[in-house]
């Protein structure tokens, strides 16, 4: 039976209400038609799901007999007792400003309350609302998917590279290549995020970079590979990612679905975090170095394999997910003052403004503490050139392990206090490894580290997700790597300088400087907080 209006529910009935709880008769007041009908069915045995809202004493304010009185059995009697504690518990949660929680008896006798101390209830809507949607699984999928082929192409390039020349010089120019289209074509790319359909952006830039991807494959077969082809293909590659990472980025909010405390948007990017590490680093890179040992070739076909995957799940979307617009809003063209609008909306946000000021330092002080690292685990450390792979897969782990534990910490402290705390134990670990030069100590600062920055970049990417629109979101999410990306050769340079002098001075100055950036920015973490 339907629930009855608010009106009828609450408005004729409340001076009776009034009278009875006075201990006064009624003075002959007739109780409305709509008071008579669940009245009716509870003499019938049946409670309709407007009376069982009502609250206490429902069958007396009604003028029906109570299930005792109707010479009903125990198991009604409880049944009905059951209803009405829902009732009172539904009547506290209004009271409190929570939604009404549908839980389910585990004894398998309807709905029920359970008391204080009775054990965890199983709420319906907890569990549904746990659980991102088969859209959300498919683009997981696809992420998973352009993860494992760029994890192939940031392995096998090199070594590629390494068969075809000896120059250092040249060798240098594929890791150039890599990051230089985020550079270049970040805040393009987010604008063609922005105009056209995400579904299909992302489609079509895993596709291309899985036929160049086929294309390094046959040059490899056939042994005619050069130097300046490997260059180029690993500059498309970098240039369509620009677009597919934008677009996958862009379409989280729209799949995932914004609700009030962002505990979905966490749980997205949480999950799409630790794939991503786990796909690229504990997945692609040791199955590429295999694959290069069995035939050059075979790392590529890997590559190419996963782009397919990818563009297929992206296509399988619903078709409203990658649209930026709305049907009633006309498509923007592509201008300077279009390209430069996420820029604009950044540096004007209160809140955005100050973490992408913090981000961009971050990245660099990164950058510079990272710029000797291999030269500190073989000389300082003193470990084998054969255990230098296995002792930087630490960081990995680290993030594996914070990209699972992040949406618990930021339920329970906040999303500002978690930034704050990463940045805090990252600039830590950091300052650790440079005063305390030892295999022990440096290991646990970098699994630190990782976990850490994983937490960070969940709450960045959830942040930017909420408060940006959704028009703005694919330049915005351009202009926001841009700048990261941009200072970190300079931080790189400068760690090198660093390290010229004291191979332990970039961990020092690089951790004391995001320390104190993140004490810095302590106010606009903390508004963070305020707002979860």
């Amino acid at each position: 039976m339907a629930r009855l209006p608010r009106r009828q529910r609450a408005g004729p009935l409340r001076p009776l209400r009034r009278r009875q709880r006075r201990g006064r008769p009624a003075r002959g007041r007739r109780v409305p038609a709509s008071a008579v009908r669940p009245a009716r069915a509870l003499a019938r045995g049946r409670v309709p799901a407007g009376a069982a809202r009502v609250g206490r004493g429902d069958h007396e304010l009604h003028g029906a007999p109570s299930p005792a009185a109707r010479g009903a059995g125990p198991a009604q009697c409880r049944a009905h007792r059951r209803r009405r504690r829902l009732a009172r518990h539904r009547g506290r949660a209004r009271e409190r400003g929570r939604p009404r929680r549908r839980v389910e008896d585990r004894r398998g006798a309807g709905p029920h309350v359970p008391r204080r101390g009775a054990g965890r209830p199983v709420t319906v809507e907890a569990a549904r609302d746990r659980r991102l949607g088969p859209s959300f699984t498919r683009l997981w999928g696809a992420a998973i998917g352009s993860n494992l082929s760029d994890g192939f192409a940031a392995t096998a390039a090199p070594l590629l590279a390494a068969t075809l020349t000896r120059d250092p010089v040249l060798i240098s120019l594929v890791g150039v290549a890599q990051f230089l289209p985020w550079l270049l074509l970040g805040v393009l790319s987010g604008s063609v995020v922005d105009r056209y359909d995400r579904r299909r952006v992302a489609a079509v830039a895993c596709a291309v970079r899985a036929v160049v991807a086929a294309g390094v494959c046959v040059l490899v077969a056939t042994d005619t590979m050069v130097m300046a082809v490997l260059v180029a293909a690993v500059l498309v590659f970098g240039a369509f990612e620009t677009v597919a990472d934008g677009s996958m980025q862009a379409m989280v909010p729209s799949i995932a679905g914004r609700d009030g405390d962002g505990a979905r948007l966490v749980r997205a990017n949480s999950r799409l975090q630790g794939t991503e590490v786990v796909a690229q680093n504990f997945v692609a890179a040791p199955l590429a170095g295999v694959l290069f040992a069995v035939a050059a070739a075979l790392p590529f076909v890997a590559h190419s394999a996963g782009y397919v995957l990818a563009a297929v799940l992206v296509l399988m979307l619903p078709i409203g997910a990658g649209r930026a617009h709305r049907g009633d809003q006309p498509k923007e063209k592509v201008t300077r003052r279009s390209l430069a609008e996420g820029i604009r909306f950044l540096a004007g946000h209160p809140v955005l403004s100050r973490l992408w000021a913090l981000n961009i330092v971050l990245a660099m002080l990164n950058a510079l503490a990272q710029a000797v690292f291999v030269l500190y685990v073989l000389e300082l450390l003193d470990l084998p050139e054969a255990v230098y792979g296995v002792f930087a897969m630490a960081a990995a782990v680290g993030a594996v392990l914070g990209a699972l534990v992040a949406p618990r910490l930021i339920r329970r402290l906040g999303r500002g206090r978690v930034m704050l705390g990463s940045v805090l134990l990252t600039g830590t670990s950091y300052a650790l490894c440079g005063f305390v030069p030892h295999v022990a100590a440096a290991s646990a600062g970098l699994v630190i580290v990782g976990g850490s920055v994983a937490a960070w970049n969940i709450v960045s990417i959830t942040v930017r997700q909420e408060l940006v629109p959704d028009r703005l979101l694919g330049r915005v999410h351009g202009a926001w790597r841009t700048f990261g990306w941009g200072l970190m050769p300079v931080g790189t340079l400068l760690g090198g300088l660093l390290g010229s002098i004291d191979l332990r001075l970039p961990f020092i100055v690089g951790g004391m400087g995001i320390a104190a950036g993140g004490l810095l920015l302590g106010r606009t973490l903390s508004v963070l907080s305020k707002t979860d």
